[in-house]
């Protein structure tokens, strides 16, 4: 048990860096204190959305009680931490088991193979049991106090809480280990890592798509009658929501009335959990350090022969284009890199269309919201180019651009291109991912609701001129900070404040510039509303690019590693 534990510090340490933080409050005090700074900025700045999310549950759970269904919040909540620890959890599952370098200075030693594996999952259970209680915490409390429960309640709760994290993680480490010993797929775990985050979102969209489907389409369905079953019967609609998940119901029955029986549905959760954790392990003892040792996946690649060598060393590329191909490369070729900032252009498109397949707009409406558009078109247009620049807002790719290269930055600097081509090449990736993102959002709309050719050109052209500016911020902040210094690609992202800097100045800058010219264009002229914009967009761009390229230019050498 020690050694479970040691190792599983061990793990944790390397994580987080604590190492590095405590050496750097010895020996260098300039990045002890921008670690610091990270440590209290980033949790201040979720504090606003993590209240927005408790809202939300609150309102929720009165919108329950009014309909006579509170048995069922209890079972949204659990499906929905329990999804969300799946798409989450199986970065770190890969990155922890697969990913990691001290897999292999690790193997050599006098080690077992369920004490490496157990620690392993341990250390990735400590940063789910955080998420899940930020997640099904508020929804545990806003049930007790809402429903009087006592110090059983408490007790059970807590009960619950310690399976959620386990139970849906243990089964898919135990069906990645399976999937890696496949002599098919050594090579390819970086596009393993990417398909698995995916088959997570589908998941939820699969559920939203199932759930919709069992209440049916507006004309089959007697909505008085189904509104008399669920006023009468409030454990009807449980029914429903629990054979989405069948654990919800052991969880339901534990928590929604406290009986004697609790004990027994609370002890069939534990052992199905135990039971699934030993699953894990027993399947990890069998196949993980043999997939390992037999493939340190490298995928080979073919043999050039003399010639084609000579012809691909010949081959010479425009230094602003040799930039855009390395970023990009570094950006599809990495997972963790690709998720956070490939991944929110084709969700976010997937949500609109997915949002309205299942809404049925009678005819009379859409040709009410027809009239509105051709009436306030100045509204709609800045709400496209609002939505258009998020993709770039959101996007960490040039925020990271310096960081994601790591200690390897040195190569980047060495390249005989200049600041302009570093510049253009770097934004250029990012403007890219957004055009991906623009393109995927008109194709979800113009299903549902057609726009003319010059609505499109026009919030197109504003959007990608109005995300320029955060682009070159991000581009400049990671400039002057950039975060070389790390042993897992997760943390030139996660641990990164340069995003977190670019996303909130991003997102107050995005207010204030829409707010003013579109009230510009509403009260004056729409002509005056759009000019502005795009003087203002152009303006800043220039600044900061000028900023930027001297700044390069004098000191793109000094970057500190």
């Amino acid at each position: 048990m020690k050694e479970i534990i040691s190792l599983t510090k061990l793990f944790i340490n390397e994580s987080l860096g604590f190492s590095l933080f405590f050496y750097n409050q010895k020996f260098n005090k300039k990045e002890f204190y921008k670690q610091l700074f990270t440590l209290i900025i980033v949790p201040v700045a979720l504090i606003p959305a993590f209240f927005m999310y408790v809202s939300l549950m609150s309102a929720t759970y009165f919108g329950l009680t009014m309909i006579n269904q509170t048995s069922v919040f209890l079972s949204i909540g659990y499906i929905m931490a329990t999804v969300l620890i799946i798409v989450f959890g199986v970065m770190y599952i890969l990155s922890e088991f697969y990913f990691s370098d001290n897999i292999e200075e690790l193997i050599p030693l006098p080690i077992s193979q369920r004490k490496l594996i157990v620690a392993k999952f341990l250390s990735i259970l400590v940063f789910e049991y955080i998420f899940a209680a930020f997640i099904f915490g508020p929804i545990l409390i806003i049930y007790g106090v809402g429903q009087g429960m006592g110090l059983l309640y408490v007790l059970l709760s807590f009960l619950v809480f310690l399976t959620i994290p386990v139970l849906p993680l243990s089964l898919m480490t135990a069906l990645i280990m399976l999937l890696m010993q496949s002599a098919s797929l050594k090579g390819r775990k970086d596009m393993l890592q990417i398909v698995f985050v995916f088959i997570g979102i589908a998941v939820i969209f699969g559920v939203q798509i199932w759930f919709t489907s069992q209440l049916g389409n507006g004309d089959e369905v007697d909505f008085q009658l189904l509104m008399n079953t669920m006023l009468t019967n409030n454990e009807g609609f449980l029914n429903i929501i629990g054979y989405i998940m069948p654990t919800s119901f052991l969880m339901a029955w534990t928590l929604n009335k406290i009986t004697l029986m609790s004990f027994a549905w609370v002890g069939a959760l534990l052992g199905i959990t135990l039971l699934s954790g030993a699953l894990m392990v027993a399947i990890g003892e069998r196949v993980y350090i043999k997939s390992i040792v037999s493939g340190k996946a490298m995928k080979k690649g073919k043999r050039l022969s003399g010639a084609q060598r000579s012809k691909a060393l010949g081959k010479k590329s425009h230094g602003a284009m040799a930039v855009f191909t390395m970023d990009l490369r570094l950006l599809l070729r990495t997972p963790v890199y690709f998720f956070n900032n490939v991944s929110i252009v084709i969700i976010a498109p997937l949500c609109i269309w997915i949002s309205f397949a299942f809404i049925e707009i009678p005819p009379e409406d859409l040709q009410g919201m027809q009239e509105f558009f051709r009436g306030m078109p100045i509204l709609i247009n800045f709400l496209l180019i609002a939505f258009f620049i998020f993709f770039g807002g959101t996007s960490a790719t040039t925020a990271t651009t310096f960081s994601r290269e790591g200690k390897a930055s040195w190569l980047t600097r060495m390249i005989p291109v200049t600041a302009r081509d570093q510049i253009v090449g770097r934004t250029g990736v990012a403007m890219l991912i957004q055009s991906m993102g623009i393109v995927f959002t008109i194709i979800a709309i113009q299903f549902i609701f057609p726009l003319a050719l010059s609505t499109l050109l026009l919030t197109v052209v504003l959007g990608i001129l109005g995300s320029l500016p955060i682009l070159l911020f991000g581009l400049f902040m990671d400039m002057n900070r950039p975060l070389l210094n790390w042993d897992n690609p997760q943390k030139a992202i996660k641990n990164n404040m340069n995003v977190v800097i670019t996303l909130f100045v991003g997102m107050a800058y995005t207010g204030l510039l829409i707010g003013v010219c579109g009230l510009l264009g509403y009260f004056i002229n729409p002509l005056l509303g759009y000019g502005m914009f795009m003087m203002i967009s152009v303006a800043i761009s220039v600044v900061f690019y000028k900023v930027i390229n001297n700044r390069l230019e004098a000191e793109f050498l000094n970057f500190e590693s």
